[in-house]
């Protein structure tokens, strides 16, 4: 059985941490400019109907009378096609319908490729592009076309073409040796071979010929508060980045020392406020593809190593600009393999982190990638992009309001969904490990009997489950479910698995009780015998007369593996049982448990994107303090740092006995939180701050009403 390299520590593992995890009327281009679109709206439509051809790469731009231009390369293949050639189409403000394509630029008996569309500070238009020469991506040269004429039907009158000329020096092969030194973990992104690839490539730069072309365009350019433009260009000869610098409207151009980085292409540059530049790049290296990075504090001419973020990247084009309010929004694909979704995001922290995501495509069958983005007069994001569909392909627009990327991603909670108000936090306060000793039934007992709480989950291998649950039966209002328990992580106080061991010899270790740690379980066990076990625990509690009202699992064991995963959500949805599953379509959360080693792959995206019974928007556990007093202020804190929605917060209550000491060191937090939710300043802030609290049997009465 083959397993995923995990990073679980055993920190996480005793926390039992889980990763369980309207459109407006109006007319596109009425003509209405505003600071801001109020209303969520989106529209797209492809810019010509699917054909054979193949097309790819496009730009955008809105020109001063409001149309838009969009351009893009055609033809039979990419580099190794003769007859590819630059087209394009306009949409002229208050249509709804783009024009006749026609040809912008064609090179005969050469692939020309790649093109990018601007206006500069002179109101001009200018059209860059390559021309492929000997079929091959590293022989590309830069051509650029301007017009003062473009605003007719048709294509731009052109009054001037050229040849861009680059000429990186001694300092670019200077550069790119320094930055490889300083490179992070050289041995990880290229094994053994590495300092041989680098040295390869640093003797490359040496020579002005291979320095000097094969620079190719991509992405659109930025202009900076003075007047300079970056034109981004990459090399798929050195597999890397630099910027074209232009200081008088894009009259002539020179180099910008190399973006040094294993694979970082094609970059977007965007603006921070204080001035600092940043680059995302595609990712053209090792995996796991990861978006990448890179600085410039001197306005563009010097940029620090790439390096690699936490989002994901299939080896294709990501786009990002800086909108009017401030707030950046980034057009990619959310992958680690594979074109068939393109995410729109929005960040209010300049890209620290990604708050809001929604789709412009999604969809297994086809391919969509290579966006533009740009932002209009009127406040709309428009976003261009290649579109794969049966073998067949367009270019594709959208249109679209920052309101309405809001609106179903942190805009809609799945607190709302369920029917709770709008805005409000929805905490389920959940005690964790009952059934495991005396002292843990005892407090969940003194909890449900004073009405403080009621939800909790059963240990059933544990030696107390059985009691508990007769104890259970006899107060209805108690909201229990099973802790599907894989793991027997005290030292001295240990238990094994429900079913016969001989059928899930994959489960125990040589003590014939259940593994201490999450790792252990990952390496050892199969999906198989989880499955058999989980189903066991289960049914033992209906056995016993208690149909549970929600499962979870015991030190995040079940998201330890894809394959786990797939068990645990099967296992929900055959039972009609609801698990504490995350909504991870928040990127913020995704990040969140993919920082703590989780395996949040495209397989575990994709499992809860279509899991069929209610989400949690967030979960986390009640933290740690010195004292009482510091422990219920960091919970205060805690809730007080929430966004609104559904929330799961774990707990694991016990009262205090020598019998619990000799279990656990973690025996005295466990008592302050057998006293912290009955505490009056705890409740008092619930109420003062009109946090609503909840349990899986109302959760499940919410969802299945809507579902009628």
């Amino acid at each position: 059985m083959k397993h995923t390299n995990l990073k679980f520590s055993k920190l996480i593992a005793r926390f039992c941490l889980i990763a369980g995890l309207g459109f407006c009327t109006a007319n596109l281009h009425a003509g209405i400019y505003q600071k801001k679109i109020e209303k969520p709206y989106f529209q797209s439509e492809s810019i010509f109907p699917l054909q054979d051809k193949h097309v790819h790469s496009s730009s955008i731009v809105e020109l001063p009378n409001g149309d838009l231009l969009s351009c893009w390369f055609q033809g039979s293949g990419e580099r190794s096609a003769n007859d590819v050639m630059i087209k394009g189409a306009r949409l002229r403000k208050g249509q709804s319908q783009w024009s006749e394509p026609f040809i912008m630029a064609d090179t005969p008996d050469y692939p020309d490729c790649n093109p990018t569309i601007f206006i500069d500070g002179k109101g001009r238009l200018h059209l860059i592009w390559i021309v492929v020469v000997a079929n091959q991506w590293e022989n590309s040269i830069l051509k650029t076309r301007i017009s003062s004429d473009y605003l007719n039907d048709g294509p731009p009158k052109w009054e001037w073409q050229d040849i861009i000329l680059l000429k990186p020096g001694q300092e670019f092969a200077n550069t790119l040796k320094e930055k490889f030194k300083e490179a992070k973990d050289p041995g990880l992104a290229w094994g053994t071979y590495a300092p041989l690839y680098e040295k390869m490539l640093s003797d490359a730069a040496k020579d002005p010929e291979k320095r000097e072309t094969g620079w190719m365009t991509r992405i659109q350019p930025l202009t900076l508060p003075g007047g300079r433009i970056l034109l981004p260009l990459y090399s798929d000869g050195f597999n890397l980045s630099l910027v074209a610098i232009s200081d008088d409207n894009g009259d002539t151009w020179e180099s910008s020392l190399p973006i040094v980085g294993r694979g970082n292409v094609q970059p977007a540059i965007i603006r921070k406020n204080d001035g600092t530049l940043v680059a995302y790049m595609r990712d053209n290296g090792d995996s796991p593809g990861r978006i990448m990075t890179s600085y410039s504090k001197d306005n563009g001419n010097t940029w620090s190593g790439a390096e690699k973020t936490d989002i994901p990247n299939p080896g294709s084009s990501v786009n990002i600009i800086r909108l009017k309010d401030g707030n950046w929004s980034m057009v990619y694909n959310d992958l680690e393999n594979g074109r068939y979704r393109l995410a729109v995001s929005l960040s209010d922290d300049e890209g620290a982190s990604w708050k809001w995501t929604k789709y412009l495509e999604n969809n297994k069958e086809g391919g969509f990638a290579y966006p533009t983005v740009i932002q209009t007069k009127d406040g709309l994001i428009h976003v261009s992009y290649s579109y794969s569909m049966d073998r067949k392909e367009t270019i594709k627009h959208a249109a679209l309001s920052e309101s309405w990327i809001k609106e179903n991603s942190l805009g809609i909670t799945n607190a709302e969904k369920l029917g709770y108000p709008k805005g409000v936090k929805v905490l389920l306060l959940h005690m964790d490990d009952l059934g495991m000793c005396p002292e843990a039934n005892q407090a969940a007992e003194n909890y449900i009997q004073g009405g403080f709480l009621h939800s909790g989950s059963v240990m059933m291998p544990c030696p107390n489950a059985g009691e508990f649950i007769a104890w259970v039966k006899k107060h209805h209002k108690a909201d229990i479910g099973v802790h599907l328990t894989l793991t027997s992580e005290w030292q001295t106080y240990r238990w094994g698995p429900v079913t016969d061991p001989i059928k899930v010899k994959t489960l125990i270790d040589t003590d014939g009780k259940f593994y201490h740690e999450v790792p252990e379980v990952v390496i050892h066990a199969t999906a198989e015998d989880v499955e058999t076990e989980i189903h066991s625990q289960i049914n033992k509690m209906i056995a016993l007369g208690l149909t549970p009202s929600h499962i979870d699992t015991h030190m995040g064991t079940l998201y330890g593996l894809p394959e786990y995963v797939e068990v645990f959500l099967k296992t929900a949805e055959a039972y009609h049982i609801p698990a504490n599953v995350i909504d991870i379509s928040n990127p913020d959360i995704a990040k969140k448990f993919k920082d703590l080693g989780y395996p949040i792959t495209d397989k575990v995206v994709d499992l809860m994107n279509s899991y069929n019974l209610p989400k949690l928007d967030n979960f986390t556990s009640v933290p740690e303090g010195k004292t009482y007093e510091l422990k219920r202020e960091n919970f205060l804190s805690l809730v007080n740092s929430l966004n609104s929605g559904l929330t799961e917060i774990i707990f694991h209550p016990s009262v205090k006995t020598d019998n619990l000491k000799s279990i656990t060191n973690s025996w005295q937090q466990r008592v302050w939180e057998s006293q912290l939710f009955s505490d009056p300043v705890v409740i008092n802030y619930f109420k003062e701050n009109d946090i609503i609290l909840t349990t899986w049997k109302e959760i499940m009465k919410k969802f299945d009403a809507k579902k009628k």
